[in-house]
């Protein structure tokens, strides 16, 4: 493949069209929520719908997002909810010890190892000490063992499954070479990657999980997704 993975999805993310993007309709626990006083950020935000909803209930949030168009019309909402163009796997531009509450929403999915470190290290930088972070994110799944293995073909990083444009493609393509043939026509649209709780374990070692819970997620392409909401929280 020409492209290297972030570079790969990077480019799926900025060709999206506002009002578009896939999203999951969950949310943080009140229970986590009624002790949050300070800023949120919604790392990922797309259509910013989650940051709308928490702008809505009176938090101060902000949305970060590496699609510059998606985050283009968001602003032009003239929303309550601070917008603006950053990757969280390079160096935001907040201050220290800013945010009480990080949200990760099905966003760790699009970033690969190679990331895992800066993402950990810029989550810590600019979390309050006692800060949380919220996330929903995919873990590794047994629908999804095929799929892994045929990508294990292309790429180094584990438990990877390549989305492509027609997503009836992904019962279709079931040999090394049928997702030769697809990822040379320019079917494949990214690559995303599933967890295990080490590998999540990793990449926010220096926080503390403090809640988890394992729940369902059917995926746009119809396959059962094991899905760990997790909280985390940097020592005070």
């Amino acid at each position: 493949m020409p492209k290297n993975i972030a570079q790969q999805n990077i480019e799926y993310w900025q060709s999206y069209k506002s009002g578009k993007i896939p999203t999951v309709p969950l949310a943080p626990p009140q229970e986590l929520l009624n002790g949050i006083k300070g800023p949120i950020l919604d790392a990922g935000t797309g259509d910013g719908v989650l940051a709308e909803n928490l702008a809505l209930k009176g938090f101060m949030v902000y949305g970060i997002d590496i699609a510059k168009n998606i985050i283009s019309e968001n602003v032009n909402r003239n929303s309550r909810v601070n917008y603006s163009v950053q990757n969280m796997s390079d160096k935001t531009n907040f201050p220290d010890g800013f945010f009480d509450l990080v949200i990760f929403r099905f966003t760790l999915t699009n970033i690969h190892q190679e990331s895992w470190s800066k993402l950990g290290e810029e989550t810590f930088r600019i979390l309050k000490p006692g800060g949380k972070i919220w996330l929903l994110e995919p873990l590794v799944s047994e629908s999804y063992k095929t799929r892994y293995e045929l990508a294990a073909n292309f790429v180094a990083d584990r438990n990877c499954a390549y989305i492509f444009y027609d997503k009836s493609l992904a019962r279709k393509i079931n040999t090394k070479e049928d997702l030769k043939k697809a990822i040379s026509d320019k079917k494949v649209s990214r690559i995303v990657k599933h967890y295990t709780l080490d590998e999540l374990s990793q990449i926010f070692g220096k926080f503390k999980m403090v809640g988890n819970k394992l729940i369902k997620i059917t995926s746009p392409s119809g396959f059962n997704l094991n899905t760990l909401e997790g909280i985390f929280e940097k020592s005070s």
